[in-house]
């Protein structure tokens, strides 16, 4: 019985760019396009919030899910997503991302997008200040 042998290869991986603000309790939906051609197979996607530096990524949060890919036989784009729950290990301010398909070693990894994540302060609980009676009439 005759066979095609098709080593997977994968593209470019491709990520949204814009900004976002969040705070801690929601959650951040990543969404990935990326490119394969070759055998059917599954990988982790894998995406990260945290900041890029010139000792490499600095990652505060991931998320990671496995998807799994038909087999093609010319270059197909995907998407997919995947979703990362933000809590208070991230502090108010600004942060990168990056995402990736594979474990340890990648088998590709975007860009990384700078300063698109904006977490902001948490909301303090609700307090009262004065109270003062600004006016009384017979009703």
């Amino acid at each position: 019985m005759g066979a095609v042998y098709l080593p997977s290869q994968y593209g470019l991986l491709l990520l949204p760019l814009a900004n976002v603000q969040v705070k801690a309790g929601d959650s951040l939906r990543i969404t990935c396009r990326y490119s394969h051609l070759g055998k059917a197979e599954s990988q982790s996607l894998y995406a990260a919030i945290g900041n890029s530096g010139w000792a490499g990524f600095d990652e505060v949060l991931h998320a990671s899910k496995t998807i799994s890919v038909p087999e093609d036989t010319s270059w197909n784009y995907r998407e997919d997503y995947l979703d990362i729950s933000i809590t208070t290990a991230l502090s108010a301010g600004v942060y990168d991302l990056y995402a990736k398909i594979g474990g340890t070693i990648a088998k590709v990894i975007s860009p990384t997008l700078l300063d698109v994540v904006e977490v902001l302060a948490q909301t303090p609980d609700s307090q009262f200040g004065e109270i003062s009676i600004t006016g009384y009439v017979k009703v």
